[in-house]
């Protein structure tokens, strides 16, 4: 990896001094590591090098470049600058400007549920600002960018579509072995529901706000690491964000509520009302990002207090309720 760093900063930065590089924390996409780079005249930027060579990979960092300069121009969010990227050499790359503020997952309150409410409020209205880019006619996979275009290269197709393909893309990278049937449950779950989802609203989606990922200062919340990024349904991005930060361990079953109720209120502070539809498809969506809990299984679960089977039997459970009440 050292050799991959050296090679890619000396292609996208010929003429700036390397002070240092230090690995960076709380990336966890597979095939792709990433460095903090610090420059001579103290500048910081982040580089994100392929250590697997696949296509999947190449897309995920041309993806994530893309999204970064729409957003840049057309959402009403933060995020870093793009100041290098290539994905058809090798090794494929995508280098970013640091972006002010301080992860959320590195100042969590722990002891406070007013304090995390003011938190989610934010995050809420950093995914409508997302949001606010919507001048899409179709829903859509992102390939990367177009010059010709100005603008993304995209896959359209059906909402529904979309979502299967990005769920099947999933499990080629990393759904453990023992869950890959919950996976033909879920896909049979969105096909049911193709109907209701193929007339969501169409905006650009992050799709992977996790604490790690959202950035927090006085001006106000911002957004790194795209490489998840959709055009699809903003009640995705909502669903998603309940998941990454309201279903946690170490919250009771009241401040879940509380939470779940003050990240709304921030997306409506934004957006004025929540995505149309909603409270329809969130049911659905509640499956559909369970399955970062099974695609996460083998990182998280040796860890845990109790039994590996013991998790493995929960998760089973727990997504089968959720499946369940997509069809009440």
């Amino acid at each position: 990896m050292k050799g991959d760093v050296e090679r890619v900063l000396a292609a996208a930065f010929p003429e700036r001094e390397v002070a240092s590089t230090t690995a960076a924390s709380g990336s966890d996409s597979v095939g792709n590591e990433t460095v903090r780079v610090r420059f001579a005249d103290g500048a910081v930027a982040f580089l994100k090098v392929a250590v697997d060579d696949g296509a999947w990979v190449r897309e995920r960092l041309a993806r994530d470049a893309a999204a970064l300069r729409y957003a840049r121009r057309h959402a009403d969010v933060r995020v870093p600058d793009v100041l290098a990227v290539e994905t058809t050499g090798t090794p494929a790359y995508v280098a970013t400007a640091a972006l002010s503020g301080t992860a959320i997952a590195t100042d969590w309150p722990v002891d406070s549920t007013v304090a995390r409410a003011t938190v989610l409020r934010a995050v809420g209205r950093a995914l409508a600002g997302v949001h606010a880019a919507d001048d899409f006619e179709r829903h859509a996979r992102i390939r990367g960018w177009s010059d010709e275009r100005d603008g993304f290269a995209l896959a359209s197709g059906s909402w529904s579509s979309v979502l299967e393909e990005t769920l099947d893309a999933r499990v080629d990278e990393e759904v453990p072995d023992r869950f890959r049937d919950c996976v033909a449950d879920v896909l049979a779950a969105v096909d049911a529901a193709s109907g209701e989802l193929d007339v969501a609203p169409v905006t650009l989606v992050h799709d992977d706000p996790r604490p790690e990922n959202c950035l927090v200062d006085s001006g106000g919340p911002g957004l790194v690491d795209w490489e998840t990024a959709m055009v699809g349904d903003p009640a995705l991005d909502v669903a998603r964000a309940e998941a990454q930060y309201v279903e946690r361990a170490d919250l009771e079953d009241a401040d879940n509520d509380r939470l779940r109720r003050a990240l709304r209120a921030g997306y409506r502070d934004h957006a004025g009302l929540l995505p149309d539809g909603f409270s329809e498809r969130y049911p659905l969506y509640r499956a559909v990002t369970f399955m970062e809990t099974v695609r996460t299984f083998d990182r998280w679960a040796p860890d845990a207090p109790e039994p590996v089977d013991d998790l493995a039997s929960w998760v089973r459970g727990e997504l089968a309720v959720r499946l369940d009440a997509v069809g009440d």
